[in-house]
């Protein structure tokens, strides 16, 4: 099974092992959520491009048994992809 975790910009990350989904807060150290993949419904990322020093940046929204949201830095994007697809993949 893969094991994909994606860092968000503020020290919460997603973790995707095949199973489940994990949201966890203050870097790594609290679970904030955990959701079974069947529960999978849909995912959204918006990018917002950089403006007035700040750097660019995607929002994501996860919709399983629970909502999950998270901020990713633009260096992240190809983990985010891979994270993206594995949902898909699952929900097929």
């Amino acid at each position: 099974m893969e094991t994909i975790e994606v860092k968000g910009a503020n020290g919460e990350r997603l973790l995707y092992d095949g199973a489940t989904v994990a949201k966890f807060r203050h870097n790594g150290m609290d679970e904030a959520a955990r959701n079974p993949v069947s529960t999978y419904r849909e995912i959204r990322v918006t990018h917002k491009p950089a403006k007035r020093g700040r750097p660019g940046h995607y929002e994501v929204l996860l919709a399983m048994a629970s909502f999950m949201s998270l901020t990713v830095e633009e260096t992240e994007k190809p983990r985010l992809d891979a994270f993206v697809a594995a949902l898909e993949r699952s929900k097929a």
